[in-house]
């Protein structure tokens, strides 16, 4: 055999590997920015009113911004779904480990190898041999591959996990429950602790719940041990390899941990401080809520400052030269959370549209939503529940993708769309096939603006969500069917009189939840 027809198969895998790949057959620079507990309603672009969010909005007006996208009601889930490429409602998906795991080790003094011994002795997850992650997928195709933040799912990971997920760099915290806290001693980078300056706070330095009369205010006050704000350090880490990888095709996975809850921001960025509309409503409020003004400021400052670290990446993507080869995905964990009122346990249940309860069973949450008025383009409306619930709020989740000069701009996406997809999609751009087992479909041809099949259905938290506008659920043996497209408030339960409707979702829940996974 000649040399020439010795290189014809790895030619020919070649060219179907560009074709499968982004337009023009290059490897794009994928940035991942996945918000902490972030609710569509918290986006201007989403129909915000009161917190200003210019450069999420940015990148929706300069890209395609969906409202379908579907994800777990709580992070853990969620998070191993994005990474592991399937559904979390098959038999034995994920499973989650216990937190305060690192907290122990610092108060306890243990040497760094004895935490990787205890954490991996704790963890049930024991993924098979065959198992392909996100970030392994990615670097076989030829990416260096980097998280920032709350490194993979809860609530301990250690770094072989990491390195086995395939990781080449790291930096954030390896424990989700010490993750409430903002103002760790130290976090992990690549094994090993990263020291931050003047934080001497073991528990990093989580405040309380509480806001009783001035307690908003005494929170605030007592900075003692708490000086680098860990988003800022996890932020400058993400630039840095930014900047150290500018030439190789990357993958960055910017976990935030922002701006989930209990509230707590630096006092010279706490922007919202004083805001009259913020202060009118709560004023306005009865009960405990009327003291929670302090506490909705300082959120509303958490999630202007998760803007602006957008801002700052964004902003390093241009000053790096490389915009037009760099694709960025905005999105979130799940629905939005009460980390700012006194009863944010109530609200779970159906009787909650939109927020959390007031007397007559309505809104009374100055952030959600659009406060019961349509978004811009008509797509949003106030959604039942909340984190922790898989309602609307609890699972519909924002999702943005700018990529100026390959992605459409301006351009609003309603095909269904789940989290775990984004496995499909970036295997599609990067040109390798994906694994087997897994549920991802790209949403590729729906970002390019190509006509896309329909999408029959997504499954997400034990629930069914089809491409025309059905929804099914089961909570405790009660079957509940609503039609969302019409109904997104969830207020009407069609089970008993859409009995066909009911029988054949019934059929794909069988068939999907609580199954194990299969060859697709």
């Amino acid at each position: 055999m000649t040399p020439f027809l010795r290189l014809l198969p790895a030619v020919f895998f070649w060219m179907c590997s560009l074709s499968m790949g982004a337009p023009g057959g290059s490897r794009p620079n994928i940035i991942l920015i996945y918000a902490d507990d972030l609710g569509m309603g918290m986006l201007g672009c989403y129909g915000q009113q009161i917190v200003k969010t210019p450069n999420i909005d940015r990148l929706a007006r300069q890209g395609v911004m969906f409202t379908r996208c579907y994800s777990s009601q709580y992070c853990c889930p969620a998070r191993a779904s994005l990474l592991m490429g399937v559904h979390d409602s098959h038999s034995g998906s994920y499973t989650q480990t216990a937190g305060g795991l690192v907290t122990r080790a610092e108060k306890e003094g243990w040497s760094n190898a004895d935490l990787e011994e205890k954490a991996a002795q704790a963890s049930p997850i024991k993924p098979s041999p065959g198992e392909v992650f996100l970030p392994e997928l990615l670097k076989k195709a030829g990416y260096v591959t980097a998280q920032f933040g709350k490194l993979d799912w809860g609530f301990n990971t250690w770094h072989a996990e990491l390195k086995r997920h395939g990781w080449d760099h790291y930096a954030g915290y390896m424990d989700h429950q010490r993750a409430h806290g903002f103002y760790p001693t130290f976090l992990w980078k690549n094994g090993e602790r990263l020291p931050l300056e003047g934080n001497t706070r073991p528990d990093a330095g989580i405040t309380a719940e509480n806001y009783s009369a001035g307690a908003t205010e005494k929170r605030r006050g007592n900075r003692d041990g708490k000086t680098t704000y860990a988003p800022d350090a996890m932020l400058r880490e993400t630039l840095e390899f930014m900047e150290k990888n500018r030439n190789r095709p990357m993958f960055i996975f910017f976990s935030t941990n922002l701006p989930h809850g209990p509230v707590d921001i630096p006092p010279a960025e706490n922007t919202y401080a004083g805001h009259p509309e913020i202060r009118k409503a709560y004023a306005d409020a009865s009960g405990p809520n009327r003291e929670c003004a302090g506490a909705a400021e300082e959120y509303a400052s958490m999630v202007g400052k998760l803007d602006k670290q957008v801002g700052a990446i964004v902003a390093q993507v241009r000053r790096l030269g490389l915009e037009k080869r760099t694709m960025i995905i905005f999105a979130s964990d799940n629905g939005h959370e009460l980390y700012y009122r006194t009863d944010k346990s109530r609200g779970r249940g159906l009787n909650c549209h939109g927020g959390v309860l007031d007397g007559t069973g309505e809104v009374l949450d100055v952030f959600r939503g659009s406060r019961g008025r349509t978004s811009p383009d008509g797509s949003m409306v106030n959604m039942a529940g909340l984190k922790w619930t898989n309602h609307e709020g609890g699972i519909r989740v924002p999702m943005i993708i700018s990529w100026p000069g390959t992605v459409p701009a301006g351009k609003t996406c309603h095909a269904l769309t789940a989290n775990y997809d984004h496995m499909a999609a970036f295997a599609e751009l990067a040109g390798v096939p994906m694994p087997a087992r897994k549920d991802a479909v790209s949403y590729g041809k729906s970002l390019f603006g190509k006509q896309a099949a329909p999408r029959s259905h997504v499954v997400v938290d034990r629930t069914i969500i089809t491409g025309d506008g059905w929804k099914l659920t089961n909570q405790r043996g009660k079957w509940l069917l609503f039609q969302i497209s019409a109904d997104p408030e969830e207020r009407r339960n069609l089970a008993e009189t859409h009995t066909e409707r009911l029988r054949q979702l019934q059929a794909i829940y069988r068939r999907e939840v609580g199954s194990p996974r299969k060859d697709k």
